[in-house]
C-alpha cells in the first residue's frame, strides 16, 4: 500500500494510490472510506455486515465499527481515506446516532459528484498544497452528502456490539504481552466460551491468528529500520522465541523477518 498524505494535527490520512486493502478486523473513532479506482475485488465488513467492493463502488465504515477486508483480487488501485468526524461537524449527530443500513454504494463512479470528487484527491498535489485541510474537508462533505443522501439510515439500538468492541480493543492494547483468551475473559468478565464464540463467528478469524496478524504488522514497522535485531524485533511485539515469530512472520507476509528487511533496504536505497 502506498502512503501517501498523513496529517497528525488534522485527524486525517490519505492513501491516494493503495495496492491491497486486506486488514485485521479493526476499530477506531475515525471515519474510514475506501473507493475502488480501478481493477481487483474485496471482501469489506462493518460490523456483521459484508459487501463486495469491486471497482467503481464506495464502502464507508462509520466511527466505532469494526471492520475489515479481505482483498479477493489484484491489482487494484484505491483511495482510502481515513478522518476526524470532526472535519465534518455537519455530520456529527449521524454518526453519533445512525448506522447505514449498507456500508457501501454500488458503482458510485457512476454519480459525477462522487466521482469529481475522487478525481480531485487524485489530482491534488497531497504533499504541497497550502490548503489541503480544506480540500479534503471538501471532498468528505460532498461524498459524505451523496452518501447520506443515497443510503438508509438505522438509529444505534442498545445491542451495537459494545463487547466485541471492548474485546478488540483489548487485544490492542495487550498484543505485545502474554495475552489469551483466559486473560481476556478474566479482564472482561466474560466466559472465555463467549469470546472464542465471538472471532470464530463475527470476525471470522482465529484468536492466535488474530493476535499473530497485529504482531507481524508491528514487527514490519520496526523491521523498516535497523534500530532493533530480528531477536529484539520478535521480544519487542510479543514472541518468546525467534523460530515461532519467524514462522508466523511467513505464513502471513509469505517471506522470512530477515528478506522483509533486506526488501526494505532495497528500496530504501532507490
Amino acid at each position: 500500500m502506498f502512503f501517501s498524505f498523513q496529517n497528525h494535527e488534522c485527524a486525517f490520512t490519505i492513501f491516494k494510490n493503495a495496492t491491497y486493502l486486506t486488514f485485521e478486523p479493526h476499530i477506531h473513532s475515525h471515519i474510514e472510506l475506501a473507493f475502488m479506482v480501478k481493477g481487483g475485488s474485496s471482501q469489506a465488513f462493518a460490523d456483521e455486515k459484508s459487501v463486495l467492493i469491486e471497482e467503481g463502488d464506495l464502502f464507508l465504515s462509520f466511527p466505532n465499527q469494526i471492520h475489515y477486508y479481505e482483498d479477493i483480487e489484484k491489482p487494484m488501485q484505491v483511495v482510502l481515506i481515513i478522518a476526524s468526524p470532526d472535519i465534518c461537524p455537519e455530520f456529527k449527530k449521524y454518526f453519533e446516532k445512525y448506522l447505514p443500513e449498507s456500508p457501501i454504494i454500488k458503482n458510485a463512479a457512476n454519480n459525477p459528484v462522487i466521482k469529481n470528487s475522487i478525481q480531485l484527491l487524485l489530482d491534488t498535489d497531497l504533499k504541497n498544497h497550502k490548503f489541503l485541510e480544506t480540500v479534503v474537508r471538501g471532498t468528505l462533505l460532498v461524498i459524505l452528502s451523496e452518501f447520506l443522501n443515497n443510503s438508509n439510515l438505522q438509529k444505534i439500538g442498545n445491542h451495537n456490539s459494545d463487547t466485541a468492541k471492548d474485546i478488540i480493543n483489548f487485544c490492542y492494547e495487550n498484543y505485545t504481552n502474554d495475552i489469551s483468551l483466559e486473560k481476556i475473559a478474566s479482564a472482561l468478565h466474560i466466559s472465555r466460551y463467549y469470546v472464542s464464540h465471538l472471532f470464530a463467528k463475527k470476525l471470522r478469524i482465529s484468536f492466535n491468528d488474530y493476535i499473530n496478524s497485529l504482531r507481524v504488522r508491528k514487527a514490519c514497522e520496526l523491521l523498516k529500520t535497523d534500530k532493533m535485531s530480528i531477536t529484539e524485533t520478535a521480544l519487542a511485539v510479543g514472541y518468546n522465541s525467534v523460530r515461532t515469530f519467524n514462522r508466523c512472520f511467513q505464513k502471513i507476509r509469505g517471506i522470512t523477518p530477515r528478506e522483509y528487511r533486506d526488501m526494505k533496504r532495497k528500496e530504501g536505497s532507490k
